[in-house]
């Protein structure tokens, strides 16, 4: 016989197995959402492929450029009239051209004008500066028919072959013009340009400002400059210029009703507070009413339930911006001087608080609700980047740089842990050289 006692648990499995108990609609409308957070990995993996990318691709360009970018050697003659004349001969052939002396007579015989030459001399031409062509290739060396017909012997020809010049002094002299190289005068730099960014912000070991941070997430920015820079040789310049940056984030989870100031009206400065990673929102709209989940609004008002009115809702989030006004001093190297350049830069910039805002809502529908305490006035950022340079022409070139920005100082403190936030933009402009 079964016993029931021992075995209770089976006897409950048993029974129970079929029923299916719900509970009540409301209790799943309680349940707060869990904040999606990002992989920061995945972040940094893209980044690290992009700029990977960014390198392979110039060096590839420029070694398509080197190797395509063939000279060709050239030959130069020259005659006693001092006439000149262009001709191209292959640069590979290694026997230096020659004048028979079995020429015809009418040919090969001097005016008594001119002396014959009894001595030679060898000038050695730069090797790095192409030669010019004076003797056209089908060219004929005599024609009785014409006055002035140019006399030639083996002795009054002048020749450049594989770099050397051969004859007298005053053929060298018609010859070859010296080439000098153009001293390097393009020293100054002026351009503009312009960067969509990214913030980021690291994780704390402070608990309340993780939790702060969990429910925030960063906006898009825009960030643009004039930028003066000064060759100090052929690869390295040094730069400075002035620039309008802006960082913020949006505190989600934050309810912003109109109307409070038809039911309510005090004489405080602002009505609510909100807890921010960087700085305190104080709401000095007082039009305003804010509420959330999280515990982060506080409020001023006494002796009323603004939630009881009829108030019209006009955002669920606070855009918090900050904008400063920057300077920096930057060193940029160029890594591949080409047509297509790779620059290496780095440095610092100061920033000077000049907008603080907190607002709700977006375009003709944006509502201001006030600015947030405890940001610091004055921050150090440094700068790294890597980027492309192309030159459209010998004065104008456009640039395409990545750079990772981070904030050496902070941008307020909020329970002794240093809030530090980072950001990744793409500058782009043109520079004129003079």
């Amino acid at each position: 016989m079964f016993e029931r006692e021992p075995n209770i648990d089976i006897v409950f499995r048993n029974g129970l197995k079929n029923m299916e108990v719900l509970p009540p609609p409301d209790v799943w409308d309680n349940i707060p959402h869990l904040p999606a957070r990002r992989s920061r990995l995945r972040v940094v993996t893209g980044i690290a492929a992009g700029i990977a990318a960014l390198v392979s691709l110039t060096l590839l360009a420029n070694w398509y450029l080197r190797s395509n970018n063939d000279e060709t050697r050239l030959a130069e003659l020259t005659f006693p009239s001092g006439e000149l004349q262009a001709v191209r001969i292959d640069g590979t052939a290694s026997a230096p051209v020659a004048i028979s002396d079995n020429l015809p007579a009418e040919t090969a015989a001097l005016p008594a004008a001119i002396d014959k030459r009894a001595d030679e001399e060898v000038l050695i031409a730069p090797a790095v500066e192409p030669a010019r062509l004076l003797a056209d290739e089908d060219m004929n060396l005599s024609n009785r028919n014409e006055p002035g017909s140019l006399p030639a012997s083996a002795d009054d020809i002048t020749q450049i072959v594989a770099g050397r010049l051969t004859g007298t002094t005053e053929d060298q002299a018609l010859a070859l013009t010296p080439a000098i190289p153009e001293a390097t005068s393009q020293r100054f730099i002026v351009g503009a340009s312009m960067s969509p960014s990214m913030g980021f912000s690291s994780g704390s070991e402070d608990m309340r400002l993780s939790e702060l941070m969990n429910g925030e997430r960063s906006r898009p920015s825009l960030t643009t400059g004039l930028t003066f820079g000064y060759k100090i040789s052929d690869r390295l310049t040094i730069q400075s210029g002035i620039g309008l940056s802006s960082i913020g984030q949006t505190i989600t989870g934050v309810d912003v009703f109109a109307g409070l100031s038809d039911f309510y009206a005090v004489k405080s400065s602002y009505l609510y507070s909100v807890e921010t990673a960087s700085g305190l929102i104080l709401a000095g709209n007082t039009d305003l009413y804010l509420a959330d989940g999280q515990e982060r609004v506080e409020t001023r008002v006494q002796g009323a339930d603004p939630s009881k009115y009829q108030l019209t809702q006009v955002g669920d989030d606070i855009q918090q911006v900050f904008r400063y006004l920057e300077l920096p001093l930057m060193l940029r190297y160029k890594v591949i001087d080409s047509k297509l350049g790779l620059n290496l830069s780095g440095g610092f910039a100061y920033g000077l608080l000049v907008d603080n805002m907190a607002y709700t809502g977006t375009g003709s529908d944006m509502v201001q609700v006030g600015y947030t305490e405890g940001v610091n006035i004055h921050n150090l950022s440094s700068q790294l980047g890597l980027g492309m340079e192309y030159n459209i022409s010998s004065k104008i070139s456009f640039n395409l740089e990545p750079v990772f920005k981070y904030y050496v100082t902070p941008i307020s403190d909020i329970y002794g842990s240093f809030y530090k936030p980072y950001s990744v933009g793409v500058w782009s402009g043109f520079f004129f050289k003079f």
